[in-house]
């Protein structure tokens, strides 16, 4: 077979995928169905953005930009991925809320700076922080002015559910904190960094209740994006991590059916057996490991994944088909599995290359023939 894709109808690939998603754990659908993530770093590159600075500042100038990439990708995927609104200004996120600093250059993305840079200097900002109310909490979270647009309440008067979610407290503590002063201090300064954590966990529930009661909504989920957790032994993370995302996990999702998931595009299986007991239902892990090692670690739980971006982005069709075809084969049958990358698509990663992957889960990922 040449290494391209043949042709394929898009639009009729998009209703089948929509027939086949939300149906974890069964047959009765056409196809393990997939998941595109595709983000602004990848969007940077397609579109050779002049100005990331004016893109990330300019609403605007950002809801334009999305709109001629969606034309350009819809065109091709069949899919409008990107957002075309012009949005308000963003309200503080957790770390910057913790001390965080947000920093936008040139022919970049936003990243977060540490906030501290001393263990002193982070021992009384836990005990500034421990001490806010609700209401410096809430001031600090809009002191930049950002808004949250409320949502209408359901027909019988119910707020309306969404899921909740952050960065892990794994990755929000390198950022709050710096990477290296993190690992550092969790050895030299265990009882401050305990006490950092248990803040973190204390902050993030306080800013998703104050989020939800101006919005209006409530929370019956929660979802991680914790790349760093790779960083931490099993033992480091055991004492300063889990209790975190434990106590913030059972918080917004207490009952057996409230969803769980977690995002870590790094190699972390040594923490597969620590992160099993906290019952997902759904898991997108680094590309290193195998689906059929997380299906070992976590039964229950739909394996998002796990094809390599770099595979996606460089190594052609071929290459792309044969890591759909493992997945399906390892852990796919049984209807727990979502195909798609780990993590985002990477930039510069063409066009063409994501309508071979798609392809490929509509040649070889079909259930009942």
């Amino acid at each position: 077979m040449p290494n391209r894709a043949p042709d394929f109808d898009v639009r009729e690939f998009w209703i089948e995928n929509d027939l086949s998603r939300d149906r974890p754990f069964r047959t009765d659908k056409p196809r393990a169905p997939i998941e595109i993530s595709i983000d602004d770093h990848w969007l940077l590159e397609e579109m050779a953005v002049p100005s990331t600075v004016q893109y990330f500042s300019d609403a605007e100038y950002r809801a334009e930009t999305n709109r001629r990439c969606n034309d350009r990708l819809e065109e091709s995927l069949g899919r409008r991925f990107f957002s075309e609104s012009v949005d308000p200004p963003a309200i503080l996120r957790i770390e910057e809320v913790m001390g965080s600093e947000r920093h936008v250059v040139e022919g970049g993305t936003p990243w977060l700076e540490a906030g501290y840079q001393s263990i002193d200097e982070l021992e009384s900002g836990i005990k500034q922080i421990g001490q806010w109310s609700d209401g410096d909490l809430k001031n600090k979270i809009f002191s930049s002015g950002g808004k949250i647009s409320s949502v209408c309440p359901n027909e019988d008067g119910s707020k309306p559910t969404r899921r909740a979610g952050s960065r892990g407290p794994a990755t929000q503590a390198t950022s709050i904190v710096g990477t290296m002063n993190c690992l550092y201090w969790v050895m030299d300064y265990p009882e401050i960094m305990g006490s950092f954590f248990e803040l973190l966990g204390d902050i993030i529930i306080r800013y998703h209740q104050i989020v939800s009661d101006e919005a209006g909504v409530g929370y019956n989920g929660y979802y991680w994006l914790d790349d760093n957790c790779a960083l931490y032994s099993p033992d480091l993370y055991q004492e300063f991590c889990y209790p975190a995302l434990k106590r913030v996990t059972e918080f917004f999702a207490p009952a057996l059916g409230d969803y769980r998931y977690q995002h870590s595009d790094s190699e972390m299986r040594h923490l597969l057996p620590i992160l099993s007991r906290v019952g997902f239902h759904g898991v997108n892990f680094g590309p290193t490991l195998p689906a059929s090692l997380i299906r070992e670690h976590m039964p229950n739980a739909v394996i998002h994944g796990e094809v390599a971006p770099n595979t996606l982005r460089d190594r052609g069709f071929e290459a792309v088909e044969a890591e759909v075809m493992r997945d399906f084969n390892a852990v796919g049958k049984d209807g727990g599995l979502v195909v798609t990358t780990c993590g985002s698509v990477s930039a510069g990663t063409s066009i063409e290359s994501i309508r071979g992957f798609m392809w490929a889960v509509q040649e070889h990922c079909r259930y009942g023939n």
